[in-house]
């Protein structure tokens, strides 16, 4: 496993080659970015794509000069995927490292964590974490990204209901991002005429998940709801199969992702999920105004590191690029000027959705930035 030092250190060098390499010339000091990502252990995957969009982002604002002659400089650490150790990175991104703004963290338990400590240090902040919890209650420098669980909750029942599934069973893991999920699962339930028939938690160090599911599979659920992630969606589909049960799984936007594809395999098919439009890719209709910036960005990674981006990766470039726009329109790095500009961004079009922050919404997404999934032929597809 990697410690923060030795994270710490690679990204020491990968800057400073990359300054070096297109930035030199460039007049000014560095704007100094901190990003607090999951870089090993089972969340790695997500902490990885989020790492290489950011470097590419970087490459390319500073192939151009920068932003107003400053070059971007990125400063990583790993959280590991552990609250505590989130924390302690960010303590120090800031306060050592003296960042002009954090991207991160990602996990929603991380998130929560280290909100009181960047909230303290009033620095600007752009959640990768798609807890709700991270802008609830909402402080004035810190925003979020990816749709949240309320809103991907509303869309999911929203569908269920269409297609008559109103009694349904929830699990939901024991952590952070479980949390926030069962919270709106339980809650927006009777307003949208959703009735819980089974309910109950799991700890992310499970691994036999047959006797929670085997107890579902009594209920008269006419289907089953998984809010889970990292390894989670995987083992609750595979584990799906092997007891035979034969209602709809659905599962929360953190199985969007090609590692949940390549984990389930042919245990996936049918499976369905809610979340952004970015897995869509293609398939979304060619006016919608999202559809060529995904495509440029998938086109963009895959050429740069020969796979598939995923929705980590499409929640750091969002973020990246409404906080560069933001120190563009402040005009330098001063907190109170970036956080207002930041508040001011109205109808920024990207990958998680059309942005659109305010000064009681910290969130920037609405339900029309979720769509319905399901797996046929390996692939997530748009539901019709």
């Amino acid at each position: 496993m990697k410690s923060a030092r030795i994270v710490a250190a690679l990204a020491a060098t990968s800057t400073a080659a990359l300054i070096a390499g297109s930035a030199l010339a460039q007049d000014g000091d560095p704007i100094k970015l901190g990003a607090p990502l999951i870089l090993s252990g089972p969340g790695a995957f997500a902490g990885e794509a989020s790492k290489r969009t950011l470097d590419m982002l970087v490459e390319d604002v500073n192939a151009a000069g920068g932003i107003d002659g400053r070059p971007v400089e990125m400063v990583y650490y790993d959280t590991e995927g552990k609250p505590d150790v989130a924390v302690r990175v960010v303590n120090r991104l800031v306060k050592s490292d003296r960042v002009d703004a954090v991207l991160g963290p990602i996990a929603s338990w991380e998130a929560v964590a280290v909100k009181q400590a960047l909230e303290r240090a009033g620095v600007p902040t752009l959640m990768l974490s798609a807890t709700r919890a991270s802008v609830d209650p909402q402080s004035d420098c810190m925003f979020k990204l990816p749709v949240d669980d309320a809103i991907v909750v509303a869309r999911l029942y929203e569908y269920a209901k269409a297609q008559g599934w109103t009694k349904v069973a929830v699990i939901s893991s024991q952590d952070g991002f479980g949390d926030g999920g069962h919270r709106e699962l339980v809650g927006q339930a009777e307003a949208a005429g959703i009735e819980i028939v089974f309910d109950e938690q799991f700890s992310m160090e499970e691994t036999d998940l047959a006797p929670l599911l085997n107890k579902v599979k009594r209920s008269d659920a006419q289907a089953l709801i998984n809010w889970s992630s990292s390894r989670a969606p995987v083992i609750v589909t595979n584990t799906y199969r092997q007891v035979g049960m034969e209602i709809p799984l659905i599962h929360s936007h953190a199985a969007l992702s090609p590692a949940v594809l390549k984990g389930t395999g042919e245990n996936g098919e049918g499976m369905f999920a809610a979340g952004a439009k970015f897995e869509a890719g293609d398939s979304l209709s060619d006016d919608d105004p999202q559809k060529p910036v995904i495509q440029q960005y998938r086109t963009a990674y895959e050429a740069k590191f020969g796979d598939a981006p995923n929705q980590f990766g499409a929640g750091a470039y969002d973020a990246f690029k409404v906080l560069t726009a933001a120190i563009d329109a402040a005009d330098g790095t001063d907190a109170d000027a970036v956080c207002s500009a930041i508040e001011a961004t109205d109808g920024y079009v990207g990958l998680g959705g059309i942005y659109s922050y305010a000064d009681d919404d910290h969130a920037g997404l609405g339900t029309d930035s979720v769509v319905v999934y399901t797996v046929s032929g390996g692939n997530w597809q748009v539901t019709r």
